[in-house]
């Protein structure tokens, strides 16, 4: 009984998270030059469709044309740390990086990073003082044509970036799915508890 009590609470909580979730959202429309990052957030969100799981940021191809872009990242914190991110885009209407709501960087010029951090007018850059706890990181944008792959990465020492995805290293995040396994599985365990002990009376 033990024994299966215990296999039954490894298994719930092997299947209860992931590594980093990514999803995006794309949709026909193609604006350029806007005020700033809210008004990226506006428009794009207006007229993107249901998200996409990503597995990898890491060279991740979308094909857009006419197109307006969202990708979100969440990812968690288990200590106080210095996160560096950096998103290689390429977003020909521009486009802006958001933190947990709050604005890290935005551009409204032509971007295509071209597989290089060289020339900071190119990508998306920001860094932040993180609590512990779950963060959502936010690309809203538009690229007119001819779309290249994009990439997301982050920094916790300041020189070695990783590209976010289900092996990126860090802490594994709950997902919605996880409680409802959780108590499905302790709720079975509880039973077969007060079963024996029945039996045993």
């Amino acid at each position: 009984m033990k024994k299966f009590a215990a296999a039954v609470s490894l298994a719930v909580v092997a299947g209860a998270a992931s590594a980093s979730g990514i999803t995006y959202q794309t949709g026909a429309g193609f604006e350029a030059g806007l005020a700033d990052s809210a008004a990226y957030q506006s428009a794009v969100s207006g007229l993107v469709g249901a998200p996409v799981a990503l597995a990898s940021f890491d060279n991740a191809s979308f094909a857009l044309s006419n197109s307006a872009f969202e990708a979100t990242i969440k990812f968690d914190v288990t200590s106080p740390e210095t996160f560096d991110f950096r998103a290689g885009v390429d977003l020909g209407g521009g486009g802006t990086l958001v933190l947990d709501g709050t604005a890290l960087d935005t551009k409204s010029n032509n971007m295509w990073w071209n597989y290089s951090y060289s020339d900071a007018s190119q990508f998306l850059a920001g860094s932040a003082n993180l609590s512990v706890g779950v963060h959502t990181l936010t690309i809203y944008g538009f690229e007119d044509c001819c779309s290249g792959n994009m990439q997301v990465q982050f920094s916790t020492d300041g020189t070695k970036y990783t590209s976010f995805g289900a092996t990126d290293g860090l802490p594994a995040i709950p997902e919605a799915q996880s409680f409802a396994m959780l108590l499905a599985g302790l709720g079975l365990v509880a039973t077969l508890a007060r079963r024996r002990s029945n039996t045993q009376a």
